[in-house]
């Protein structure tokens, strides 16, 4: 398990959880935090690149 796992399952559930509460109840500002917070849990993926094994 990488050490950017935890964080990028909590913000990938809340940005879910959130987005969808934003358009059940019609606020658009929840559910663009909510695509902002699953744009950072996407973006964690690139700080958890495994270093090349020298060949």
């Amino acid at each position: 398990m990488s050490r950017f796992f935890v964080p990028k399952a909590w913000l990938g559930g809340a940005g879910l959880v959130i987005g969808l509460a934003g358009m059940a109840i019609d606020r658009r500002w929840l559910v663009e935090i909510g695509a902002g917070l699953l744009a950072v849990a996407f973006l964690l993926r690139f700080g958890e690149r495994r270093k090349q094994s020298p060949q």
